[in-house]
């Protein structure tokens, strides 16, 4: 009977442990692949949520090639108004940087304070200031986020029989006008618009403009030809047809875009659809989209499949890839003849210039994917029998060749050789070289201007040519104004000050005349730009070594290159002193000091002397050390 009982109280002990353990189960709630409203970032993914009474977990894969990642130690969740602090990671400790595997990502849980279960939506804040990787509308009720599309872009039929636009020169301004639905400021969204003109007063060929807090953007560029352009959103290319007096409407759906754009839901078919175009050739555009990754050789694993390849192997490669991709234009039913023909024409000038530029690529690969200890390949071929597949491109033999947006890569005396003659080709070769200042913020002299005359056949090339000469005048005043602002607002500012270099100051003096300024402190001088990522990245995890290391003056040196604007409003994130140069002076100082790219970093110690240098980021530990020693001296 005793023995009954305790079977009996055995029995009920673990019916109430496998009751406890059920209760404690269901006390989590978990959501997987959550959906989100916006990111600044195209690196942190949120695989899943659990909120549990102890800690809220995310876990999470943050994608990069190579190098380290970690998690900042001001990251935070936030909902309905509260902040919950980060409490930290097996996988990514605080403070601690961890390298990439092969696989190129990390995966890592990261534990917060925990929320309520019923939390509905919230925000992940790696840093409050958005330098950091945020993630903002994360959702837990399953729902995908969804805008209100107007009713007249749903009901659009492409027309299969719509024609491309002449190829005949016309002068005159391409306009875009962007529309983002469900765009918030506070997303820190980037919207490129890409068109290369040949004559570009700008560093990179591309017009940019920012977005109204109602998520629209228009802007116009000089055109004279019409040709596939390019909107970029933060990572997403949508190419369309860019003509000279004309119109482009585009309305973008911002959240399904985003999501469109991660490893998580890129396969999703309920995310395929997020861009609607309006104009004259809405069709094209349409139809464009689903032959976008077809129309270059250069696709995302390019660099890493050609590194170390010979030059024969190069060719073979490329190739094949434009043989693959024809075959794939050539069999998309969904497409039209204007649209086949176009993709057709850009696919085949691309391949053409992949073939002639294969000295360059294969050279660039190891740079570029960060590879180290390749072989430097012998450049040796014979020419006829390396570039004999182009005589069979007809591309180069046809007006369609004009549709290309690099169209001046091809005004060179090998490429000639292949193309038919077209007396348009000499006159953007003269072009192009006077137009070599516009990159160095310079408008055409009067014995420029006179020489463009004199040597450019075609009146609306020249035309062209003194537009954007005209464009970069008013850049110029603009930027100036501008620059003018930033002083003032840095002159009314605690956190960071501006070093006024005189644009004469020979680069010999520069240095010097920075370091002379702070003796008996010790400094960190780092080069950067707007445009370099890594640069940011590195700023970003530094911070916490910043707020260790306060009595260390934090230099920082850009030039005329990152925009005048946009330098403007990151310098008031950036705690330190700012300084910038113009592209001559960064030039000049970058041959000096031997070195190559940025960033580049010089520890300086009290006596002012340069005691450390290194070009791209050494880790905060290595930095941590130098500025130590720096501090000693």
């Amino acid at each position: 009977m005793n023995t009954k009982h305790s079977l009996q109280k055995a029995l009920s002990l673990v019916a109430f442990l496998m009751l406890l353990v059920a209760t404690t189960a269901q006390a989590k709630r978990v959501v997987e692949r959550p959906y989100f409203l916006g990111s600044n970032n195209h690196k942190l993914e949120i695989e899943r949520v659990t909120l549990d009474k102890k800690a809220t977990l995310l876990d999470v894969k943050i994608y990069q090639a190579s190098g380290d990642v970690g998690i900042d130690s001001h990251a935070s969740i936030m909902a309905n108004g509260v902040k919950y602090d980060y409490i930290g990671s097996k996988q990514l400790p605080k403070g601690v940087f961890v390298k990439v595997p092969e696989c190129g990502y990390v995966a890592a849980t990261l534990r917060f304070k925990p929320m309520p279960e019923t939390t509905t939506e919230f925000d992940f804040r790696e840093i409050a200031d958005n330098s950091g990787w945020n993630i903002y509308g994360v959702r837990l009720d399953g729902k995908r986020p969804q805008v209100d599309i107007p009713q007249h872009l749903l009901q659009q039929a492409p027309d299969k029989n719509s024609k491309l636009p002449s190829t005949d020169l016309n002068l005159g301004k391409t306009v875009v006008a962007v529309r983002l639905l469900g765009y918030k400021p506070e997303y820190k969204t980037t919207l490129d618009i890409i068109a290369d003109n040949w004559f570009s007063p700008y560093r990179m060929p591309f017009d940019h403009d920012s977005i109204s807090v109602d998520g629209t953007c228009q802007v116009s560029a000089n055109a004279i030809l019409p040709t596939v352009a390019t909107i970029r959103v933060n990572r997403t290319e949508i190419p369309f047809l860019a003509v000279p007096n004309d119109t482009t409407t585009v309305t973008i759906d911002l959240p399904t875009l985003t999501l469109a754009a991660t490893h998580l839901f890129a396969n999703d078919a309920n995310v395929k659809n997020y861009v609607w175009f309006e104009g004259k050739h809405a069709a094209v555009d349409t139809e464009l989209q689903s032959v976008k990754t077809k129309i270059s050789v250069f696709g995302v694993t390019f660099f890493d499949d050609i590194c170390g390849m010979t030059p024969l192997q190069y060719r073979d490669y490329v190739q094949q890839s434009y043989e693959r991709l024809l075959t794939a234009i050539n069999s998309n039913a969904a497409i039209g003849t204007a649209t086949r023909t176009l993709a057709q024409s850009i696919l085949s000038m691309n391949y053409a210039s992949a073939l002639f530029g294969f000295k360059n690529n294969i050279s660039m690969a190891p740079m570029i994917i960060g590879k180290r200890g390749v072989p430097r390949a012998d450049m040796s071929i014979d020419t006829v029998s390396y570039f004999k597949p182009l005589e069979k491109l007809s591309v180069l033999h046809s007006k369609n060749q004009r549709y290309y947006s690099y169209l001046g890569d091809f005004t060179s005396a090998l490429c000639r050789k292949y193309i038919s003659a077209d007396p348009l080709l000499d006159d953007i070769a003269v072009g192009k070289r006077l137009s070599r200042s516009f990159n160095r913020k310079r408008p055409l002299t009067e014995q420029q201007m006179a020489a463009a005359h004199d040597s450019i056949a075609n009146d609306m090339v020249c035309e062209l040519l003194f537009a954007n000469n005209e464009d970069l005048k008013s850049q110029l005043a603009s930027a100036d104004k501008t620059l003018a602002e930033v002083k003032k607002s840095a002159n009314q500012n605690s956190t960071f000050s501006i070093i006024d270099i005189d644009p004469k100051m020979s680069a010999q003096q520069i240095l010097p005349t920075i370091i002379d300024k702070y003796k008996g402190k010790a400094v960190l001088i780092d080069f950067w730009n707007t445009w370099c990522k890594p640069c940011k990245a590195a700023m970003t995890t530094i911070r916490p070594l910043k707020e260790q290391l306060t009595d260390v003056v934090y230099v920082y040196i850009a030039d005329a290159s990152s925009p005048v604007d946009k330098w403007g409003e990151m310098i008031k994130t950036i705690s330190g002193v700012h300084v910038r140069l113009t592209e001559e002076q960064a030039d000049a100082l970058a041959k000096i000091y031997k070195f190559s790219g940025i960033p580049t970093y010089f520890v300086v110690n009290k006596e002012g002397k340069i005691t450390y240098q290194k070009t791209s980021f050494p880790g905060v530990e290595t930095l941590r050390e130098q500025l130590m020693s720096a501090m000693q001296r």
